[in-house]
Order: C-alpha cells, then sequence, then structure tokens
C-alpha cells in the first residue's frame, strides 16, 4: 500500500510538466460525465423526434490541470424518442442524445448520453452493465417532471436493443410513471460522452466550481493498484482508463458519498490517499 501511495504522488506530480510540455489539445476521455443546466424548454406532449435543444455547463472542466470546457459552455442536444398520451401511451417518456459541444468559442461534434448521477440509480447502472451481452446497452430515458426544489426529472434505467426503442415502449405502456414530461429552462441534465473528444485547450483560470480530472497514464495505474488494494478493482494496474476501472472508481465513489461519476476527479484521488498538491499549485 505504501509503494502505491508513493507512486501515485510521484504520478500526478508529474501533471503540471505534462501540461506545460502540451498545451494545444485536450482529450477527454470516454466515459466523462459533464453537469448542464437546459437552456430550453420542451415536454413530450409537443416535442417531435428531431427537435433540438440546448444546455449550458454548469462546472468548468480541467484535464489533467488544461481547461478543457469553460463553465457557460453550450451543449446542443437531439430529440430521438418521445412517448406521450397523444400516441396511446401511459406513461411519458423522452429520449435525447448531445451532439455537439461549443467551448473557447469553437463548436465540436460529440457523442454524449444522457445519464443519471443519482445514487440509487447509479447502483443499478453498474449492476446491469455486468449483465450485458453484445448488441445490448444500458439506455436512459427522462420520466417524470421536475421539481420547482431541484429541477432534476427522474429517469429510468434500463436494458434495451442498441437500435431499439424497447424500453420506450415497454415504459409507454406501464403506466408506472406521469403521463407527461417536462423539462423547463434550468433543469438539470447530466451527460457521459459515448467518444473520446478532443478540443482546443482554452486560456482561463480555475474557478470554484470546476472539476479537474486525471487521465495520465501513470495517474490511472496508481489509481488501480489504491483501488485494488481496497477490493475495488480485481485487474493488472494497467494505465488504461477502462469501463472496469470506471466502475471501480464509481462504486468507490458510491460508497465515499460522492458523485458517482467514474472519473478520476480531484476528491477521488484525494480519497484514496493520493497527494494532488503538486497538480493544484499548477491552476
Amino acid at each position: 500500500m505504501k509503494q502505491s501511495l508513493t507512486a501515485g504522488a510521484l504520478a500526478v506530480g508529474a501533471i503540471a510538466s505534462a501540461a506545460a510540455a502540451s498545451a494545444k489539445d485536450v482529450t477527454i476521455p470516454k466515459g466523462t460525465y459533464l453537469e448542464l443546466k437546459s437552456a430550453s424548454a420542451f415536454d413530450s406532449e409537443h416535442a417531435t423526434r428531431g427537435d433540438t435543444f440546448t444546455a449550458t455547463v454548469i462546472r468548468g472542466l480541467w484535464v489533467d490541470g488544461q481547461l478543457a470546457i469553460p463553465s457557460g459552455s453550450t451543449v446542443t442536444g437531439t430529440i430521438k424518442s418521445v412517448r406521450s398520451p397523444r400516441d396511446g401511451a401511459k406513461s411519458g417518456s423522452v429520449g435525447v442524445k448531445f451532439e455537439s459541444l461549443s467551448a473557447g468559442g469553437r463548436t465540436y461534434p460529440v457523442d454524449g448520453v444522457l445519464v443519471s448521477l443519482k445514487a440509487d440509480e447509479r447502483k443499478k447502472i453498474l449492476e446491469q452493465q455486468g449483465k450485458i451481452t453484445t448488441g445490448r446497452k444500458v439506455d436512459v430515458i427522462l420520466i417524470g417532471q421536475g421539481t420547482e426544489a431541484d429541477m432534476k426529472v427522474d429517469t429510468l434505467v434500463g436494458i434495451s436493443g442498441a437500435d431499439r426503442d424497447d424500453l420506450a415502449d415497454q415504459w409507454a405502456k406501464s403506466g408506472l410513471g406521469p403521463a407527461t414530461v417536462h423539462v423547463s429552462p434550468g433543469t438539470i441534465l447530466t451527460m457521459q460522452l459515448a467518444k473520446t473528444a478532443t478540443l482546443a485547450a482554452t486560456g482561463g483560470s480555475r474557478v470554484d466550481g470546476d472539476r479537474n480530472i486525471y487521465t495520465s497514464a501513470e495517474v490511472v495505474k496508481s489509481l488501480q493498484r489504491a483501488l485494488r488494494s481496497r477490493n475495488y478493482y480485481a485487474g493488472e494496474p494497467t494505465g488504461n482508463l477502462d469501463q472496469a476501472t470506471r466502475d471501480a472508481l464509481a462504486s468507490f465513489q458510491l460508497d465515499q458519498r460522492q458523485p458517482a461519476t467514474g472519473d478520476a476527479d480531484e476528491a477521488t484521488v484525494q480519497a484514496l490517499g493520493m497527494n494532488t498538491a503538486s497538480a493544484n499549485s499548477n491552476k
């Protein structure tokens, strides 16, 4: 254990020099989470497939000490499925996909999916991911109605065919939820990148609420060792931020009562006993 913590401190301390060496592009790994606030209003009674909506990034994202996505950046999404009483549904739902990101004066294509950071739903996702077979995936669909108190819509987590609307159809027939989904401006949505995204680094200073995630192989390898010593990770320390590592991070984060993003963020790195002082001093 002592050896892994020492290696972690050295690995995280190397981030400053790595960031300085390459400040042009930032690679955001597949699986990274972004918290968004809807700037558009849409609901299952009036929305149609193909409609677009926008949301803004709530917390800026830094990757290994470089600002990749400032807070206030715009994400554009498309409505992919709608179920409502107008089509005979008992329970309403809206399926969405995030397709572009505007940050630092440039617009980039992204492949983002809607996910949930609610602890019970994250546990359900982690449980189901181990049961998925080829051609299957975890779908998350907006259901219910956001409250004025927190403006968070509920989500439905389940396994559906990769190119079909099985989950939406099943939910529509169930009558288990409200007949209408209503998303108001200010509703909190969470996006996960389904593919790696490369953006130009953006100049700026760290502001309160920004997130910094670590992606270097050295840091990830040290994280894997620390997670394995706590029985969250069973694999070899490869330095690859793969799904098994993300699942282990998310499980650890749930037990720490942190948002279970599966990202190697500062709070998680510190909770695992690794030193982030060297990296933080460069921001």
